[in-house]
């Protein structure tokens, strides 16, 4: 009987599918759908149960949940009065015991031809012609946008053809890897469209058959409005088009003279997002255990374990002791093995080059590092005395220090506290604290191998934060150089709210991300006093709105002479929000750096090995482009914070059948176990598999990361990197399952094994021996 009605509904049963509105309303017509599938056993069975579907039909119609609240943000469907006297006489007839059949079928027939109306338009609004799309184009103020094109960009014009890792560095990729600015640009001239005119106003006669994404360029001389619109990121069929009004809202942004106002400006009018204080952007630098007025650490109490370890004393030996190593020039930015024990306690074997010791002046409430230079106790410089000005991190795996040095005015890196480090693990980057640049400090004198000639230096002037960091933190960020250190250091905005007097002009500066790193400079927002000059990222195009975050999670090379990670042009301007991937590739990328380097991948050139580069997981997903849903970062992450959960995430990544994936996936995908059933072919319920599980494994790593699987019980010896798989702590954003025959795995030793889901969520029951033999 379903089959039936389907088959003489006006509406096509299948536009049912096509409704593409918020998660409430997919949500209703789930609901909807379910209720329709338990028809027949419904008639079949008593009035209680027939009287309670129509109830049920009745309440979700007027857009209420069964218990009476009200469904937000749901359309209330007009019910033809026959439908409702056939409900009504059927509530009423306690005495008999079956429904008409026939009446409820036409009745049902009706509603689903109600819902799929009511899904098939966005608006009240409706045209004369049944074939016609119209509305208006508007900046969130609802000022008109006059001479806008309004693409109807065909989901089939999407390209998917692979963006590799090799690709980005080749830029064999810059034609299709944005989805609806590249579509148009090779295509726009063929796809139906239409300009606005003087009141924001458009009309597109005739809309074809096919499945499209709407999509709107600004005018050329528009300088205030930017590239995509409110229904640019979902797809709509034909015919939830045809006959329809779609206003379309496109984001505004600041002048090219526009100024920042602070984030403490931001939250006299906005205080409902005094919840950002609590992500893990506004912590990460921090005076030394001190939270400033735009800081709140409630949400990450693990933040200042590190500073455990530097111990309340009078002098240097009354505090933590954290022994430098077996020197290594070949690597990075850890040349020194760390350890809290001492390797050589008879001092026979002569490998520990100095002491990091950690300690809190009792008098002076400092945080301090003392150097030792244990191999050469001559040293002019030894017991050098350092005090820590802040701090980074804490609330994501690790925690670094920053400290001054006489003579500079920029701040220094040194030692890296590793939140789930472990002593016992045998290799060097998984243990409590993980050397970060002593090399910067520490003189060898021409000898390498010899450690009783090494001096503590002075560090080189191109090593400071300013220079090389914090671009990627603070609003306002603009390089300057010191006229009488020479060092390059930078300004950032100056607000008496924030953490630290950066470039000592004594005005406080505010050196974490804020309201103005994705919203833009927001002086003309301020003194315009209404939602204009400001950008909006819900409204930008996906590979704009992605852009916002790709920004800083790339880690691509400057186009500046410097060249470090900061995103600066040829001539020292950072980019501004809005900015599309092809303009950030071209004007502040190195063109020969275009993505993070081959090192910073698995031998897969797929996945990243480095933190900080989701951006480059991500371009490379389903999810960024695809004939459905054009997503974002924020499609999972509220950046106002606010959520309650890790990361910022709009729900809990760990809980059974997790909203965070089920909103969107739920049509398809009932359940987890239905889902492994599917692609495995065991039912996995939730309890034992979560989607991140598979489609988000740890590959990339910042902090010390866990065990993965263990072929045998770890001895702490050089003999566990044939018996121990790792797990990292950031997750892959590619969101494919990369198997145990990946390159990266199969053949590997499992120390050096890219981490994947059979070598951490399966490892614990089935058995990991089965791995290094594939």
């Amino acid at each position: 009987m379903i089959s039936r009605i389907a088959d003489y509904s006006p509406v096509p049963w299948a536009d049912l599918d096509d409704c593409r509105g918020g998660s409430e309303q997919r949500a209703l017509k789930r609901a909807f759908k379910q209720r329709i599938r338990r028809l027949e056993e419904f008639v079949a069975d008593s009035n209680r149960r027939v009287r309670g579907l129509l109830i049920s039909l009745r309440m979700t119609l007027s857009g209420m949940n069964p218990d009476g609240t009200t469904i937000a943000g749901t359309t209330s469907f007009f019910v033809p009065s026959s439908v409702r006297i056939a409900m009504e006489t059927n509530r009423s007839s306690h005495d008999k015991k079956f429904v008409p059949v026939a009446l409820l079928c036409a009745a049902l027939v009706l509603v689903v031809a109600a819902f799929g109306a009511a899904c098939s338009s966005s608006s009240s609004g409706s045209n004369s012609s049944s074939t016609s799309l119209q509305g208006k184009v508007t900046g969130p103020s609802g000022v008109a946008v006059v001479g806008a094109m309004v693409y109807l960009v065909p989901t089939t014009s999407v390209s998917t053809q692979e963006i590799t890792a090799a690709g980005v560095l080749a830029r064999t990729t810059v034609g299709f890897d944005e989805p609806l600015e590249d579509a148009v640009a090779a295509s726009g001239t063929t796809f139906t469209r239409a300009m606005t005119g003087a009141d924001g106003s458009y009309v597109i006669p005739v809309v074809p058959d096919g499945k499209y994404f709407v999509y709107v360029e600004p005018a050329a001389t528009d300088t205030e409005h930017l590239r995509g619109g409110s229904h640019c990121k979902q797809a709509a069929d034909a015919n939830a088009l045809r006959a329809t009004t779609r206003n379309i809202t496109v984001s505004s942004s600041p002048s090219a003279t526009a100024t920042y106002a602070t984030m403490s400006t931001c939250l006299g009018c906005h205080a409902e997002y005094a919840t950002e204080k609590t992500l893990a952007h506004r912590l990460g630098f921090r005076v030394p255990g001190v939270s400033s007025p735009l800081q709140d650490t409630s949400e990450h109490p693990e933040i200042d374990e590190g500073l455990a370890f530097f111990l309340s004393a009078a002098a240097h030996t009354g505090g933590t002791p954290v022994y430098m190593f077996d020197f290594d020039a070949s690597r990075g930015f850890d040349k020194f093995k760390a350890s809290l024990t001492n390797p050589d306690p008879m001092a026979t074997i002569g490998n520990v080059s100095a002491i990091l010791w950690l300690w809190r002046d009792s008098t002076s409430l400092e945080y301090k590092i003392t150097i030792d230079n244990v191999g050469n106790s001559s040293d002019p410089n030894d017991l050098t005395e350092r005090v820590v000005k802040l701090t980074y991190g804490g609330a994501v795996r690790k925690q670094r220090y920053m400290i001054a040095w006489p003579g500079l005015n920029g701040l220094y890196p040194l030692l890296q506290y590793q939140e789930t480090g472990d002593e016992d693990r045998f290799d060097r980057t998984r243990q409590v604290f993980r050397d970060y640049h002593l090399d910067f400090f520490w003189d060898q004198m021409g000898t390498p191998t010899v450690i009783t000639d090494d001096v503590i230096k002075m560090p080189d002037i191109t090593n400071n934060i300013s220079r090389n960091c914090i671009g990627c933190h603070a609003a306002g960020y603009e390089q300057y150089t010191d006229g009488v250190t020479g060092e390059v250091l930078a300004h950032t905005l100056e607000d008496p709210n924030g953490e630290y007097d950066i470039d000592g002009n004594g005005f406080i500066n505010d050196l974490n991300t804020g309201c103005e790193n994705c919203h833009g400079p927001g002086s003309d927002h301020v003194a315009a006093a209404e939602a204009r000059f400001i950008v909006s990222p819900e409204y930008l195009s996906p590979s704009r709105d992605n852009q916002l975050c790709g920004r800083c999670h790339n880690r691509q090379e400057g186009a500046d002479p410097i060249g470090k990670d900061h995103p600066l042009s040829a001539t020292g301007e950072w980019p501004l929000p809005g900015i599309s991937r092809a303009e950030f590739l071209a004007s502040h990328v190195k063109p020969t750096v275009n993505g993070p380097k081959a090192s910073k991948f698995w031998p897969d050139f797929k996945h990243s090995k480095s933190h900080h580069q989701q951006y480059p997981d991500w371009v490379k997903s389903a999810h960024y482009r695809n004939d459905e849903q054009l997503m974002g970062c924020s499609d999972c992450h509220d950046m106002h914070g606010g959520t309650g959960f890790e990361r910022a995430l709009i729900a809990d990544p760990h809980a059974p059948d997790s909203p965070l994936c089920m909103n969107c996936h739920g049509d398809e995908i009932s359940s987890t176990a239905e889902h492994t059933m599917a692609v495995i072919g065991v039912a996995h319920g939730s309890a034992v598999a979560k989607c991140i599980d598979c489609h988000m494994n740890k590959t990339a790593k910042t902090g010390a990361g866990n065990f993965g699987a263990l072929l045998s019980a770890p001895t702490g010896t050089s003999a566990d990197s044939t018996e121990t798989y790792f797990e990292n702590d950031i997750s892959s954003h590619v969101f494919d399952v990369p198997r145990k025959t990946n390159v990266g795995v199969e053949g590997v030793l499992p120390e050096k094994a890219m981490p994947v889901p059979y070598t951490q969520a399966c490892a614990p029951c089935h058995d990991p021996s089965l791995i290094q033999h594939l």
